[in-house]
């Protein structure tokens, strides 16, 4: 696949949207799998529970605010809970999925970022005729009936297609949260993909991962630019390792020769971009994806059917085209 414009990147997004809007199995709101006709027994929903995976990290509260807002308008009660810590804990938000069963809510929205960790408490979740609706993660097979976010394949190319525009030739050190992570390794699968297509002189020379712990990620940055001096861009897959990376280029006399780029438009990661200390970062369309959970959650309950897969826009930005704040 040969992107050489962002424009053809969009239309590769556009068409992967339409491909999953059309070509995978539709999900109807009183069943799992890939059936095609809604079950007569719908539930009605009072109650929305959204789990939130890394409260510390402010994109997953924009999600919050907008699905509270969709779903409020929608005479809901959308009930807000998170991990605490400074680090993903997959278990801790598996509790929290288990509570707010136990508490008979009607609908989860949730981020299954190691498929295979969250099948079982899913399942227990759509037995008990509760809607799921999976953020940026997960797999039909864990038994969520629609997933609402970013194409993290896409989002990768989009990156890479960013960072090739002013450092065509980078070497590029990135880290990630682990190796099982479904969305992290799509997304660095992407960027590869297109530098190896569009940008011959590209590549990755150093992969990390941190676990979802940002505490590590100092200490592996800088210890990444040890190891490889040629390094001339670090690319920090989660938003919660940008301020290292910037921190670790710094300290090194390196900011304005080795670029750091990264996903999502946040308030401290648009200071950053504004002062020159981060190139630009891939932007997810968190809002989007609150606002859609919720109408994903409404269609369920009316018996619709839903792709597995519903998209939401990625955009490049820098400080050539930063969105009025």
């Amino acid at each position: 696949m040969n992107h050489t414009k962002r424009s053809t990147i969009l239309g590769a997004v556009a068409l992967t949207a339409a491909i999953a809007l059309t070509g995978c199995g539709a999900i109807s709101g009183g069943s799992t799998g890939g059936d095609t006709e809604a079950s007569g027994d719908l539930r009605e929903v009072k109650t929305v529970t959204y789990v939130n995976p890394a409260p510390f990290y402010p994109a997953f509260d924009t999600v919050a605010n907008c699905l509270t807002k969709e779903g409020e308008s929608f005479g809901w009660k959308v009930n807000v809970v998170g991990t605490a810590g400074s680090a993903v804990d997959n278990q801790g938000a598996i509790d929290l999925i288990s509570q707010a069963i136990a508490n008979g809510t009607d609908a989860l929205v949730v981020f299954p970022t190691i498929p295979e960790l969250f099948t079982p408490v899913i399942t227990q979740a759509r037995d008990a005729g509760i809607y799921v609706v999976a953020q940026n993660a997960g797999d039909p097979s864990t038994g969520q009936q629609t997933q609402v976010g970013t194409d993290a394949y896409e989002l990768g190319q989009i990156i890479a297609e960013g960072l090739g525009a002013e450092y065509p030739d980078a070497k590029v050190g990135v880290l990630s949260g682990s190796a099982s992570t479904t969305p992290h390794v799509q997304e660095l699968t992407g960027f590869q993909d297109y530098a190896k297509d569009n940008l011959p002189g590209m590549s990755v020379v150093a992969s990390e991962y941190n676990n979802g712990d940002a505490t590590k990620s100092p200490e592996i940055w800088s210890n990444m630019l040890t190891a490889h001096p040629d390094i001339t861009a670090l690319f920090a897959i989660q938003g919660t390792d940008v301020a290292a990376a910037i921190t670790a280029v710094a300290e090194r006399g390196l900011t304005g020769k080795v670029a750091v780029v990264a996903a999502d438009l946040t308030p401290d990661h648009r200071a950053a971009i504004e002062d020159g200390t981060l190139l630009g970062v891939g932007e997810q369309g968190w809002c989007e994806a609150g606002t859609k959970s919720a109408d994903a959650i409404k269609d369920l309950s009316e018996g619709k059917e839903l792709p597995a897969t519903i998209p939401t826009t990625s955009t490049w930005y820098t400080k050539d085209n930063l969105p009025a704040e």
